[in-house]
């Protein structure tokens, strides 16, 4: 007799409007293979169906957020007419387009594509026993995700020391060197994320979808095209609530 394989993949949706999505492999230290990066993608698409306006992600057990990507990774080939593309940087692009406000429970290792995982995160809570750090120099390659995506977050002598060394960090330096939001003890860094999921969840959801794509593409700008794109947003707020809402419409 055979057994279903348990799902890489887990997705709790919560009453008050957040969701929980859980990496399910403990004992790989959460590392994502093919078929886990595309369970992701279907349970983001889940949590977009259900309404949740904010998802904590989170890995399973007490030792590791995310090891990044599974280099041991033996799963079969997804076909290409497959409903989600199954690279980490697909992955990744889902979470960027998502509308839902995304926050990073980190509750242990979070190395190369884990640690991107939590720069792609709009709000990180971190347990104060959790790991970062970028190991791929110490395997003779560049950090293709992990190396450009810390540039984004943090000051790039900050990301130099941790690509050249490949040495990691606690949960206190990256606090200190903005990695992160909060550091919390280990019990309660689900519950801090949840906490915060549930008062993000209490604001509208156009809202909150237009405020994550616009500090996304607003902390590139140079200053007045950033102001710019701030009343360009802003209208585009009203037009589209004035569009949809009939009472709105004499105010436009």
């Amino acid at each position: 007799m055979t057994f279903p394989e348990k799902p890489r993949i887990l997705l709790d949706v919560k009453d008050s409007g957040y969701a929980v999505l859980t990496i399910n492999r403990p004992e790989k230290r959460n590392a994502v293979d093919r078929i886990a990066q595309m369970q992701i993608q279907e349970r983001l698409e889940e949590a977009r169906a259900k309404g949740a306006k904010a998802i904590v992600i989170t890995g399973a057990g007490e030792v590791s957020f995310c090891a990044g990507a599974d280099l041991r990774d033996t799963s079969p080939e997804i076909p290409a007419t497959a409903k989600a593309p199954t690279s980490w940087m697909g992955t990744q692009q889902a979470i960027t387009e998502h509308p839902a406000v995304i926050i990073a429970a980190v509750n242990g290792y979070a190395l190369g594509g884990g640690l991107t995982l939590v720069n792609n995160a709009d709000l990180a809570i971190a347990s104060a026993t959790a790991t970062f750090g970028i190991p791929e120099i110490t395997l003779g390659v560049y950090a293709s995700l992990a190396g450009p995506s810390t540039v984004q977050r943090i000051a790039p002598k900050h990301v130099s020391m941790m690509i050249f060394t490949g040495e990691r960090i606690d949960a206190a330096k990256a606090l200190e060197i903005g990695l992160v939001n909060e550091v919390v003890a280990p019990e309660q860094v689900l519950a801090r994320a949840e906490e915060l999921a549930a008062k993000v969840a209490q604001y509208d959801a156009l809202a909150l979808d237009v405020a994550k794509k616009s500090i996304r593409a607003e902390q590139h700008m140079e200053w007045d095209d950033a102001l710019l794109h701030g009343s360009w947003s802003t209208s585009f707020l009203a037009a589209t609530r004035a569009a949809t809402d009939p009472r709105l419409a004499d105010r436009r």
